[in-house]
């Protein structure tokens, strides 16, 4: 079988760039008589399942290139790796054909830079492969091609430039790309979808390629004797996928629990303030970065992670320069963290119709930023509570009871409007929730794409949260 570039369905943006090398490729003899070298190799890499295998595939056929495979799996010793990498190379220097050296999941076997302890063989293999690789001059009839899952964790002495000249990164398809891979496979079926391929789309969103495969055949599987297809049977299949998305390990109750604790607090939060993030499972965080660095200046021990000497050094730095000083908050920046703190509990409440113990570390937290608006005088001077002045003189009754008053109200007000926003973005959290109890974290760049397909945060109110009494 031939592969071409109609085979891909969706990812324009990826096929305009493979079309692209493609044309170096075929027409590496012009290229070459004007003085230009070809790459020497390119890695295809992205998350399990999205077709990069296929993007060789295509590449390969689409260029008239002869496959020859570095066989890693049937190596027994690092030393029968090593073989078989310099008998591709040899191989493909012999042949009088374009060739392609391919070798698939490259990162199963080479070190990865995170790890603690790196093992001989990997070294060993790495070594090798960057031998044949510099014996490379462009001048050559083939091209290293590659596929790995975990880029970031390759050595940069593979994947610097004049190795490793091109990197194409095949991620999770988006919406419009979805919509194309089920019509693809939708229309290889013999059964009738009473739900159109835009809308299993639309409810998918963070599936790779391999997944929606297996969501049409389970409901092929699954469907009546008449061979149809209902809404509520595909509703069921994206369910069951997306929670175990196979080979994915179920996650934990636990772990579900606390996905709903911080997804809640994340949606309140990027419905105030769009800047950096990271969706993790942590006890600590609402999921974005200007909050939690608002949130730690109120509670120290907020954020084991947080780095106070590198902050203290780069404040002192900035002094000396006659910078700016560091970000200065106001009320309403305030009011928005709390809003965000109460976000996990609102979530809990409003989708799970019961709050677990887990929401206790926020509540807390809330208290400190509530402790410390009233210490700086952002609730009005008459509400301002100095422990120190506390100490010496002692406030009376009535205007502690005040400032309690008011904390209640704030509160009251917070939550209210937290429970507005999760309320507006329920799907947006229920459609996170199994995919960030699975990975523990998930980056910004990676949630962004997911975000966008299903509609974006939406933020709810308007108006100051709270005044003061006058």
């Amino acid at each position: 079988m031939k592969y071409r570039f109609s085979d891909i369905a969706g990812y324009q943006q990826e096929k305009e760039e493979l079309k692209a090398l493609c044309e170096i490729i075929n027409h590496r003899i012009v290229y070459k008589q004007r003085g230009a070298k070809l790459p020497k190799g390119v890695i295809f890499y992205g998350e399990s399942g999205t077709g990069k295998t296929l993007f060789s595939k295509v590449m390969a056929d689409e260029c008239g290139l002869n496959v020859i495979r570095i066989d890693a799996g049937s190596g027994k010793s690092e030393i029968a790796v090593c073989r078989n990498i310099r008998k591709a190379f040899a191989s493909a220097a012999k042949r009088r054909e374009p060739s392609m050296i391919f070798f698939d999941e490259l990162d199963k076997l080479l070190p990865n830079v995170y790890e603690k302890y790196v093992t001989d063989r990997a070294k060993l293999i790495l070594t090798q492969l960057l031998t044949e690789i510099d014996g490379m001059n462009g001048e050559g009839n083939f091209i290293f091609v590659a596929t790995c899952n975990n880029y970031a964790g390759l050595p940069e002495t593979l994947v610097r430039p004049g190795r490793i000249d091109r990197k194409m990164h095949i991620g999770l398809p988006s919406l419009g790309s979805r919509i194309e891979i089920l019509r693809m496979y939708m229309k290889g079926v013999n059964c009738t979808f009473d739900v159109s391929p835009e809308k299993i789309a639309e409810l998918s969103a963070g599936f790779s390629c391999a997944a929606l495969e297996t969501l049409v055949n389970e409901c092929v599987l699954h469907s009546g004797k008449d061979g149809i297809v209902g809404e509520r049977l595909v509703q069921e299949k994206i369910r069951e996928i997306r929670d175990e998305d196979i080979p994915r390990k179920i996650p934990t109750q636990q772990k579900l629990i606390m996905a709903y604790l911080n997804l809640g607090a994340f949606v309140v939060a990027r419905s105030f303030n769009d800047g950096g993030y990271t969706l993790c499972l942590d006890e600590d965080t609402v999921c974005n970065d200007y909050f939690n660095d608002l949130i730690h200046d109120c509670d120290d021990d907020y954020d084991d992670d947080y780095d106070d000497d590198y902050d203290d050094c780069e404040e002192d730095a900035e002094d000396e320069k006659g910078d700016a000083p560091s970000t200065y908050f106001t009320r309403n920046d305030y009011l928005q963290a709390l809003c965000a703190l109460f976000g996990g509990y609102a979530a809990q409440e409003l989708l799970l119709n019961k709050v677990y113990d887990n929401v206790g570390r926020h509540l807390w937290t809330a208290d400190c930023v509530l402790n410390e608006m009233s210490k700086d005088g952002l609730l009005g001077l008459e509400l301002r509570f100095s422990s120190a002045r506390d100490n010496e003189i002692g406030y009376t009754a009535e205007k502690t009871g005040k400032i309690n008053a008011a904390f209640d109200e704030i509160t009251a007000n917070c939550l209210r409007r937290a429970k507005e926003i999760v309320a507006a973005n329920a799907d947006v959290i229920r459609k996170l929730v199994p995919l960030l109890a699975e990975r523990d974290s998930i980056d910004s760049e990676r949630c962004e794409p997911i975000l966008k397909d299903l509609g974006g945060i939406r933020p709810v109110g308007g108006g100051e949260i709270w005044e003061p009494a006058d």
